[in-house]
């Protein structure tokens, strides 16, 4: 059977990991005379998968570094600089980008810098591009590529990774380190196991998808939204875990998926919140932490069987996420290496 290749780069994902993990242990000198100067608050910029990379990580980044995190689309600082830049102080600007040539992202720093210089710190995969001509510290991780695959993968979990290990290491956060060292050996066993239950839902019946996480998961359930939608070409929404109650709800019918991501911290409330949606989807698939919540009959669960932080649970759920927006796309005939009206970075010409 032949597989495209956005299927092999989200099954291999293991070696992109590995390679975040070392190209920060390569710079662990480099982060920490990067961060000698306490900077006054953090804020991230970025764009489509990346920013929601940012949303994943922000509460990681309050609750470890003690900073003020401001996490927005570099079009809003290019756009409302002054409604997005701080007016004092001494700022961190954190970008990731896949290609490092977006020129939202591109503009964004360049129009911090004339404010704040020498203070850009870049995650990305390509070397040598405009991103990285720009920032004062790179952090490139070219295996994590994903070459002429429009959706990000493994270059999104490689970043997420590099992000997360990067607060551990400067904040002497031993046990989170530890548990992001461990996850890639986790990974194989564990798409093994799941699968076969993530192809199963992506082929049942429905037409639309609602994502849901709370606090550290709400950045992964929206990179997940994009995905079904890039990938499969299926209308998707996101939100926090609660809030679909205050109005969302009203969208969910009997053909509509419903994914939790479950935490620990609002582990009771999310699962009382997919029992309540269940009386209104038979389509209800929960991720959760640990040994699981016993959804019964409410739902299919995949539950992780593995203690790590919090934090960490989000790198363990993303490929299965985006296994359920690839053989969505299979099951519907749909080439989910490309991404309709879509470009591997945007580009804007003549902007100034």
């Amino acid at each position: 059977m032949s597989y495209h290749k956005c299927y092999e780069h989200i099954k291999g994902q293991k070696d992109a990991w590995n390679a975040a993990l070392k190209k920060i242990d390569s710079q662990t000198g480099a982060l920490g005379f990067f961060f000698e100067e306490r900077p006054s608050e953090l804020i991230f910029a970025s764009c489509g998968s990346p920013y929601y990379l940012g949303e994943s990580n922000a509460t990681l980044w309050r609750e470890r570094l003690g900073l003020h995190t401001t996490v927005v689309p570099s079009s809003e600082m290019m756009l409302f600089t002054k409604s997005t830049l701080p007016q004092s102080g001494n700022p961190l600007l954190l970008v990731a980008s896949r290609s490092g040539e977006t020129t939202e992202t591109v503009r964004a720093v360049e129009t911090f810098t004339e404010q704040f210089p020498g203070r850009i710190l870049l995650l990305g995969c390509q070397r040598g591009s405009k991103l990285g001509r720009l920032a004062e510290m790179a952090i490139t991780i070219p295996e994590a590529d994903d070459g002429e695959v429009v959706p990000q993968t493994r270059s999104f979990g490689a970043m997420y990774v590099a992000a997360q290990y990067l607060v551990a290491l400067v904040s002497d956060d031993a046990g989170l380190a530890e548990n992001l060292k461990e996850l890639p050996e986790l990974l194989p066993g564990l798409l093994e196991k799941w699968e076969p239950i993530v192809q199963q839902v992506a082929q049942a019946d429905w037409d639309s998808a609602v994502f849901l996480g709370s606090g550290p998961l709400y950045g992964v359930s929206a990179e997940a939204s994009l995905k079904l939608t890039e990938m499969s070409l299926s209308f998707a929404s996101s939100y926090h875990t609660l809030e679909v109650r205050h109005g969302p709800r009203s969208t969910i019918g009997e053909k509509t998926l419903v994914v939790g991501l479950g935490s620990e911290r609002g582990a009771s409330q999310e699962r009382r919140v997919l029992m309540e949606l269940a009386e209104q989807t038979p389509h209800i698939l929960a991720l959760t932490p640990g040994e699981g919540w016993e959804l019964g009959k409410a739902g299919v669960e995949i539950a992780l069987g593995h203690k790590v932080s919090e934090h960490a649970l989000g790198i363990l759920y993303l490929p299965l996420l985006q296994l359920l927006a690839y053989h969505r796309a299979v099951h519907k005939g749909v080439n989910p290496d490309e991404s309709r009206n879509l470009s591997s970075y945007v580009e804007l010409p003549n902007w100034g």
